[in-house]
């Protein structure tokens, strides 16, 4: 379905349907679009936190006991909270959490291997030209067979080598040499490449100060734990366990995106709305979409509608559009049962 905005250049029947659903949602909500520094400091502080000590304790625990056990998923789950903070980054104005996208990078962003640079492109997938489109890095087309989505799911076994291998080889020849800086910005700086004809433009940041600092921060760091790997300061078994805890909160990750959206475009743009129908909404439960789909994840309609509405305020927004919009509002149509069942659609429908 095709949902235009005033302004766009093409029609759709339902274009008029899209602005109203919009426009409620906005007078609804209009209070609650002002994010809380505290509330970001707070959680992201504490989660990564839990999961530096959840990882050393899984790494010091006896192989194949509870506390291991215990511990690699409390690691995982917390490391996969953190790393989702880049995602309201990418939707921060900088002035409006002073610091944060610094500390972010320090204590999640380098160390994982996936600095806020790599995000930067995430507004194409709000832009109204380029949703859904080969424009759009994060867009699984299903319509071209559902052995994509299969795929999708399996690159998580790669995932994890990736970007320590990306720093380790690319960061200084792309420094040194234009030509493969170019390939390097275009084909392997985006962190979900979803889309395999997707390539990022070139802009500002791509030789932004900021761009390089981290480019290099990761790049010492790979080599420093090249390095130590080489010499035997770290062992086989360290490795293995850390690919398992980035493979569990990777493929986690991967099933929520693949259940985020219908991927019903059929290529053409959409508009605020139109993404939002073309998306899910997770509402039922209290602790367990907060673990697969944390940080306002699991409203990902809303989020569509309202790029810019804070983590914090999304429970309080679903509610009200739930308890004011018609029964017949489009929003409503986003609800979905759960994660199992909207990946299961998108694996044998």
């Amino acid at each position: 379905m095709q949902v235009i905005e005033p302004g766009d250049k093409t029609t759709d029947p339902r274009a008029g349907e899209s602005r109203a659903l919009a426009s409620e949602v906005r007078a609804i909500v209009r209070d609650l679009t002002s994010p809380n520094p505290a509330i970001y400091w707070t959680d992201f502080l504490a989660t990564i936190a839990v999961g530096y000590t959840a990882f050393a304790l899984y790494l010091r625990a006896g192989n194949f006991t509870p506390l291991q056990f215990a511990m690699f998923l409390l690691s995982g789950l917390a490391f996969y909270r953190a790393v989702v903070f880049t995602h309201e980054i990418a939707h921060r104005t900088p002035g409006s959490l002073p610091g944060f996208r610094l500390v972010w990078n320090l204590l999640c962003g380098i160390p994982l291997f996936i600095p806020e640079f790599l995000y930067g492109d995430h507004r194409s997938h709000h832009s109204t030209g380029s949703y859904g489109t080969a424009d759009d890095a994060e867009y699984v087309f299903l319509s071209y067979g559902r052995r994509r989505a299969v795929l999708f799911l399996t690159l998580s076994f790669v995932f994890p080598l990736l970007g320590p291998l990306r720093f380790l080889l690319l960061t200084v020849p792309a420094f040194l040499v234009p030509a493969i800086d170019r390939v390097v910005w275009r084909r392997a700086s985006s962190l979900y490449m979803m889309n395999p004809d997707y390539e990022r433009r070139d802009d500002g940041s791509a030789h932004s100060p900021r761009r390089w600092a981290q480019e290099f921060a990761c790049c010492i760091w790979a080599w420093s734990l090249a390095y130590l790997a080489w010499t035997g300061r770290i062992s086989s078994g360290t490795i293995l366990k850390t690919y398992a805890v980035f493979l569990f909160w990777i493929g986690l990750n991967q099933l929520r995106t693949l259940a985020a959206h219908h991927y019903a475009s059929g290529g053409m743009p959409q508009s605020y709305a139109g993404q939002a129908l073309d998306s899910s909404t997770f509402a039922d439960g209290v602790f367990l979409p907060e673990l697969w789909a944390p940080v306002g994840m699991r409203y990902h309609a809303l989020h569509h509608i309202l790029p810019a509405l804070p983590y914090h305020t999304m429970r309080e927004a679903h509610r009200r559009l739930m308890g004011s919009l018609p029964v017949d509002s489009p929003y409503r149509k986003t609800l979905q049962p759960g994660l199992l069942s909207v990946v299961r659609d998108a694996l044998v429908s």
